[in-house]
C-alpha cells in the first residue's frame, strides 16, 4: 500500500525543482499540485562580480549556502577552475558543486548556515581569505560568525542570485482546481512570506503546513500559518519523512 494515497500536497519550490519533487511524492501515492512561490533570478554580470570571479584564487574557501547559489554562480563564471577548498551547507548544494566538476571539501552536520560557519572555523588558517556564496535575501549569520571567530579571516560575500515571487503567482493560485489540500509544503522563509500573502485570496486552505527546517517554520509562525510539522533533516527527503511520520506511515 502507498503510504500517501490519495493526499492532495501541494509543493512551493521554485518551477525547475518541482517536478521531480511531485514525482517522489507521486510514487508514494500522493497527489502533487504545483504552485511555485519562490523563482531564483541570477544576477547581471556586474563589474564587482567580475572583479571577485578575477580573484577567485585568492580564497582559501569558497562557501556555498544554497544549491541555488551554486546554480547562479555557474551561470556567471565561465573561468578556470579554482583551487580554493569548498564547503556546502548540504548534500543537494555539494551534489550540484560535484556536477560541475568541483570536489566538497566541507559539509556540516546540520544543513544550516549557523552550523556550516561554526563547524567551519576550526578549518580555516588564521588570517585566510573566505568568499560566501549566496542570494540577497540570505542572513548575514555565515558572514557574522566567520568573521568574528578567533581566525581573524577576511569574509567577502558575494551575493548572485534575487529570490522573487513569480509574476502571476496570485492568478495561478486562484486557477488551482483544488483548494484543499493535506499538506502546503514550504522549503524557505520566502516561500512562507509568498504563500500567507498568495493564500486567503485564492482560496486555499492547508489542513497543516509541513516545513523544511525550523527557519521557515518560525517565519510561517510569524506569518499566522498553522498548524506546521517540521522536518528535522533539512532535505527534501526529510521533509517527505516528516509528512510520513504525521500520518502514521512508514519511512522510505
Amino acid at each position: 500500500m502507498k503510504p500517501l494515497k490519495g493526499k492532495h500536497i501541494l509543493i512551493t519550490r521554485d518551477e525547475r525543482q518541482n517536478e521531480r519533487w511531485a514525482a517522489e511524492l507521486a510514487a508514494l501515492g500522493a497527489i502533487p499540485h504545483s504552485l511555485p512561490l519562490i523563482q531564483c533570478v541570477t544576477r547581471n554580470l556586474t563589474p564587482a562580480l567580475s572583479e571577485t570571479f578575477a580573484h577567485l584564487h585568492q580564497f582559501a574557501w569558497v562557501v556555498f549556502t544554497s544549491a541555488n547559489g551554486v546554480r547562479a554562480f555557474f551561470d556567471l563564471y565561465k573561468g578556470q577552475p579554482f583551487t580554493a577548498k569548498v564547503a556546502a551547507v548540504g548534500p543537494k548544494t555539494a551534489q550540484l558543486l560535484e556536477d560541475q566538476g568541483l570536489h566538497c571539501d566541507f559539509i556540516p552536520s546540520e544543513y544550516t548556515g549557523k552550523a556550516l560557519a561554526k563547524e567551519l572555523v576550526p578549518l580555516l588558517a588564521p588570517r585566510s581569505d573566505v568568499l560566501v556564496v549566496k542570494g540577497q535575501l540570505a542572513k548575514r549569520t555565515v558572514y557574522d560568525i566567520l568573521s568574528s571567530s578567533d581566525r581573524q579571516v577576511t569574509v567577502t560575500e558575494m551575493i548572485v542570485y534575487d529570490t522573487i515571487c513569480p509574476a502571476g503567482a496570485g492568478e495561478q493560485a486562484k486557477r488551482l482546481e483544488q483548494k484543499t489540500f493535506d499538506y502546503v509544503t514550504l522549503t524557505s522563509t520566502s516561500a512562507a512570506v509568498h504563500y500567507a500573502n498568495v493564500a486567503p485570496a485564492a482560496g486555499i486552505r492547508a489542513e497543516t503546513i509541513a516545513c523544511i527546517g525550523p527557519v521557515t517554520a518560525r517565519a510561517a509562525k510569524q506569518c499566522g500559518l498553522s498548524p506546521l510539522v517540521t522536518a528535522s533533516e533539512y532535505t527534501v527527503k526529510g521533509l517527505i519523512d516528516t509528512i510520513l511520520n504525521d500520518i502514521g506511515g512508514m519511512k522510505r
